[in-house]
């Protein structure tokens, strides 16, 4: 099994869940690599990837694992000769189950504002509130839920907002929070959000994919 991290940028953040599957099937045949396939009348290349990404949002921290015993550093420079313009891998590692997508329980995001940068008391004083109800999209339509206990932290960096947000379970979709910021700090519809790490819960502890895995990165 390899673990792959890749980006999804430039025209690739309008790439829908299921067409980025497809592509990446594509570009695993293209290149020739050994992948093994799922059984059945319509076979498909088995490629496990982490929770979907919101259509329109950038990411420099998505993974996911490949059922191949090919070596990580073969497997990367093949693919990267075939992806599409803004998916580019920038690491593999061998690991041994298709897990990461069941184990990632927070993600990182940066929301990039040309405005007056947000103080970290400002910050503080969300985090420090009993409930934090925000609009949020469901199977079912839009509800308001409170959304507290799936943010982990807020934190200001160089006139940034970094939230690190739940996935899996406990998902907090970064737009539908980037909607609260804009609100919280009146930015309007102009700010920018980025992915830019993402965490397995192992051991009790919440640790950096790449870490744990001993993933590294061009």
């Amino acid at each position: 099994m390899i673990l792959c991290k890749f980006t999804k940028a430039d025209s690739a953040v309008y790439l829908p869940h299921l067409d980025l599957l497809r592509e990446m099937g594509r570009a695993v045949r293209r290149a020739n690599l050994s992948v093994r396939f799922s059984e059945g009348f319509n076979p498909h290349v088995l490629l496990f990837f982490s929770q979907p990404l919101p259509l329109g949002l950038a990411s420099v921290a998505e993974y996911f694992c490949a059922d191949s015993e090919e070596d990580p550093k073969k497997f990367m420079d093949g693919l990267n000769e075939k992806l599409p313009r803004g998916v580019r891998i920038l690491g593999a590692v061998k690991c041994e189950k298709a897990e990461v997508h069941a184990l990632t329980s927070h993600a990182a995001y940066r929301y990039k504002k040309s405005a007056v940068a947000p103080v970290q008391a400002q910050l503080d004083d969300i985090m420090s509130r009993i409930i934090v109800e925000i609009p949020v999209k469901t199977k079912k339509g839009q509800t308001v839920a409170d959304v507290k206990p799936r943010i982990h932290s807020l934190k200001e960096e160089n006139g940034d907002i970094v939230a690190v947000l739940g996935c899996g379970k406990q998902n907090l979709r970064a737009d539908s929070f980037g909607k609260f910021l804009a609100q919280t700090f009146c930015w309007g519809e102009d700010y920018d959000i980025l992915k830019e790490r993402a965490f397995v819960c192992a051991d009790g502890s919440v640790k950096d994919v790449d870490a744990f895995y001993g993933l590294e990165t061009e």
